[in-house]
This record gives C-alpha cells, structure tokens and sequence, in this order.
C-alpha cells in the first residue's frame, strides 16, 4: 500500500511539473502549458464583472475582467508557486509568491493587458470603462 502511494504521488508531481512548467529552465517560463484555460466570461464573449482575479491552476481566473473606472482590482496567489502580475504597458509589475495579493486601481478608460513574467503563457485584460 505504502509503495503505491509513493508511487502515484511521484507520478502526480511529475505529469504537474512536464505540464505546469515546460521543462528545461529550472520550472521557471520558457514553456507552455499542454491545456490553457479559457478565459471565464458572462455571456456571448464578453469580459466578467467583478473586481476579483485569482492566480490558480498556471491562469488568471477570470482572464478577461471588466471593472468601472476608479475600481480597484485585486489580484490573489492561491498557487503554491510563485506568479507574477505584470501590466504589458508597464503600469504595474507585482511579485506573486504563493498566498500573495496585490490591489492595483485603474483611474483610466481603456483595455489593460498583464501578464505574468515567470509563466508568459498566463495572460489576462482588464476592461476599464
């Protein structure tokens, strides 16, 4: 019994690590992930509402948001691995580590794209208007 639970656990760290990571560079960027989760949506395309985005599973979680101008979004590390926040415009860049959150408030109108700098695969907008 002891044998087999060794045995499945390495196997679970193993295929999270070829999936999660892409290999090669210390678990650290340069891969991609073999499934990407899409981008959580209310209705025929467009971004949710809300102003919470949780970091979980190598993806932003809603990817698209849409918030009114001066809300403040919060971003939350529920991953036991380090992520980033990176605005692509450079408005914000926010280290991640597991159980981190970060608040950033858009004053503006206008579609802000981020991602994070470790996992650039992981990707998401904020829909300001």
């Amino acid at each position: 019994m002891r044998r087999t639970l060794v045995a499945l656990t390495l196997l679970v760290a193993a295929g999270a690590l070829a999936a999660g990571c892409g290999g090669g560079s210390g678990g650290y960027g340069g891969g991609s992930p073999t499934t990407t989760a899409a981008p959580t949506t209310s209705g025929a395309g467009t971004p949710a509402s809300g102003t919470a985005v949780a970091i979980d599973n190598f993806a932003f979680s809603p990817a698209a948001l849409k918030v009114k101008m001066g809300q403040q979004v919060t971003w939350t590390n529920k991953q036991g691995v380090a992520h980033t926040v990176t605005a692509d415009g450079g408005a914000f860049d926010h280290p991640m580590p597991s159980g981190a959150t970060f608040s950033f408030t858009f004053a503006k109108a206008g579609t802000f794209a981020y991602h994070c700098t470790i996992h650039p695969f992981m990707k998401g907008t904020v829909v300001v208007a």
